[in-house]
C-alpha cells in the first residue's frame, strides 16, 4: 500500500499533546505548528525534514519542529511511536520555541530512551480520554518530563531565517487550496516563478515525491469522503474529486491506497489523521 499523500491542518485543530503507536508510518508532505518525536521501536524510517532526509533508526529519536515540513516513508516493515504536541498545550514553552528549536533533530542516546518511552506510554494510554480534565493534567505533565529530558540533552539554538522554508509552506497551502481545479505544472511552476524544470526540482528536494502524485494523493484522500457519503457514482466523486476521467482516477487510487475505490476497505487503512 503506498498512502503516501496527505495534508491536514487538524494537528493544529487539536489542544492537547496525542501519542500513538504507528506501523510502517507513512505520510505525504506537510506542516503544522505542533511539534512532533517519533520514536522507532523496530525497523527503520525514512524522514525528509525541509529537503533533508533522515533514516530513523531503532531506538531513535526524531524531532519535528514547528511548521516544518515533513515526510515519513516505510521502506521496510517499521513500528514507532508518534506524539503530536501543540503550542498551546505547553506555554512554559511556548515563548520560548518560538524563538528556538532545538539543536539537532535525529536523537540517539540509550540513557534517555527508558524515560522517554514511559512517558510516551503514559500520554498513549491517557490521551484517548479527551473529557477528563484530570486525564489532561497527567498527560501534560508527562509531556513537560518529557520535554525536559529532552531539551536538557539535545539543547535549543536560535532559530535561524535560512532554516525557514516559507516557499514550501506557500507551495501546500496554493496546492491545499486549488487541487479540486486543473493544475499543470507550467501553471503552478508560473505562479511561483520559476520554470518547469527548476519548480519540479524544487518540488522533489522539499517533499519527496512528484508534483502530479502530491496533487493526485490530495485529490484521492478528498474522493474518500465523498466515498464515505455512498450517494455519489465512481464518476461523480471522480470529477467532483479534480481528475479528468475515472480512469486516471482509478490508477491515482490504486497507487495511493493499494486497491481500487470499488474494493477499497476502510477497516483495512487504519488512518492516524482524523
Amino acid at each position: 500500500m503506498q498512502n503516501y499523500f496527505c495534508y491536514e491542518y487538524s494537528r493544529d485543530i487539536r489542544k492537547r499533546p496525542v501519542c500513538w503507536k504507528a506501523e510502517n508510518n507513512t505520510c505525504g508532505a506537510h506542516f503544522h505548528s505542533s511539534i512532533e518525536f517519533v520514536y522507532v521501536t523496530s525497523g527503520e524510517t525514512k524522514a525528509i525534514l525541509n529537503g533533508q532526509v533522515f533514516y530513523v533508526k531503532k531506538n531513535q529519536f526524531l524531532i519535528v519542529p514547528s511548521y516544518a515540513i515533513h515526510t515519513y516513508t516505510a521502506e521496510q516493515h517499521s513500528s514507532s511511536y508518534v506524539l503530536t504536541v501543540p503550542l498551546d498545550a505547553i506555554p512554559s514553552y511556548k515563548s520560548v520555541l518560538s524563538k528556538k528549536t532545538f539543536a539537532y533533530l535525529l536523537v540517539e542516546e540509550p540513557s534517555l530512551n527508558k524515560e522517554l518511552k514511559h512517558c510516551l506510554d503514559a500520554i498513549c494510554s491517557l490521551s484517548s480520554d479527551t473529557d477528563s480534565l484530570n486525564q489532561f493534567n497527567i498527560v501534560k505533565g508527562y509531556t513537560y518530563v518529557f520535554l525536559g529530558f529532552l531539551i536538557n540533552h539535545v539543547g535549543l539554538v536560535d532559530i535561524s531565517s535560512s532554516k525557514i522554508l516559507p516557499l514550501a509552506q506557500d507551495i501546500l497551502i496554493y496546492l491545499q487550496n486549488n487541487y479540486l481545479q486543473p493544475l499543470s505544472l507550467e501553471e503552478i511552476a508560473e505562479h511561483f516563478g520559476y520554470s518547469k524544470s527548476r519548480f519540479s526540482h524544487i518540488f522533489n528536494s522539499y517533499f519527496g515525491c512528484a508534483l502530479v502524485n502530491y496533487i493526485n494523493g490530495l485529490r484521492c484522500r478528498y474522493a474518500l469522503e465523498l466515498m464515505k457519503e455512498k450517494n455519489n457514482t465512481i464518476t461523480e466523486i471522480a470529477l467532483a474529486s479534480g481528475f479528468e476521467s475515472t480512469r486516471t482516477f482509478y490508477r491515482a487510487f490504486k497507487k495511493c491506497f493499494g486497491s481500487t475505490p470499488t474494493g477499497y476497505d476502510e477497516n483495512s487503512n487504519c488512518m492516524p489523521f482524523e
